[in-house]
């Protein structure tokens, strides 16, 4: 995945620096376990369960969910993510 997508968080930052996110087109669940820099992962840091947020991502490895956050940019107002999601059904 290379293009920026809307996505909303589905359960926050834990201890280990690793956010959940599902995507507002696709509606598939992302694990973020990586982070371009440390601004990026301060940025996310503060998202709560329903907020959402505008990323680009890349897999991480060969295995499993997991994908670093290649740019996050700012939050997406409620409202956008279900003009977005209704569109992409």
């Amino acid at each position: 995945m290379t293009e920026t997508d809307s996505f909303t968080v589905v359960s926050a930052m834990n201890p280990h620096d690793a956010l959940t996110v599902r995507s507002a087109t696709t509606h598939a669940t992302y694990q973020l376990v990586e982070y371009t820099d440390e601004s990026t992962r301060d940025a996310l840091a503060p998202l709560r369960p329903g907020e959402s947020v505008r990323l680009s991502l890349s897999r991480v490895g060969r295995r499993g969910n997991v994908w670093r956050v290649d740019t996050a940019s700012h939050r997406v107002h409620p409202e956008a993510v279900r003009t977005e999601s209704q569109a992409g059904t």
